[in-house]
């Protein structure tokens, strides 16, 4: 005779209960969203940093400023470049302090950095240059009554240069560079 055993309800396992899911808590959720807040902004002032020309300039470096003395447009350029102005003195926050000569530059962004670049007129030797009224940068004129100077002299690299009798030596020495000026003939 065979013999059927029948499984009684009683004796099957009972399936496992999941546990309950838990709930986070409302300060790790406030914390999950500041640490993604400070992760963005991060991002967003490298990117205003990294794209901007005037963040990455440096002491050397050359540029043409075009526009006026209230609203100037800077683009970084080659120190051979026909069309460049100024070249690069000191760079640093808009706390800094560029000296006698020097043109300022101050780039300051909502939500990026906050650049001052201390700018050298780039002048050619035997040209006149007129007073910079309103705009930006020495303008080249002829030699006539309405140039205010001449370049006589320009050096480069080196120590300011020993100008003639009734001419003023007008240097930058964070740029390199040095200039003997006087009146246009």
């Amino acid at each position: 005779m065979s013999t059927t055993e029948s499984a009684s309800p009683a004796s099957a396992p009972e399936p496992a209960q999941e546990p309950a899911p838990k709930k986070s808590g409302i300060g790790k959720r406030i914390l999950t969203y500041i640490v993604g807040l400070i992760v963005v902004a991060g991002a967003f002032y490298a990117f205003n940093y990294f794209s901007s020309d005037v963040a990455q300039a440096k002491v050397g470096d050359c540029a043409v400023v075009s526009g006026t003395s209230t609203a100037p447009e800077y683009k970084a350029a080659d120190c051979g470049a026909a069309d460049a102005n100024y070249t690069i003195g000191k760079t640093g926050g808009t706390s800094e302090v560029c000296g006698n000569g020097y043109d300022e530059y101050t780039q300051t962004q909502r939500r990026g950095p906050k650049t001052k670049l201390c700018l050298a007129p780039l002048l050619a030797e035997g040209k006149c240059y007129a007073e910079n009224v309103g705009g930006v940068g020495a303008k080249a004129v002829e030699c006539t009554g309405s140039a205010a100077f001449k370049v006589t002299k320009v050096v480069k690299d080196s120590a300011a240069p020993q100008c003639p009798e009734g001419e003023e030596a007008q240097s930058f020495p964070e740029a390199k560079l040095h200039y003997c000026v006087g009146a246009p003939a």
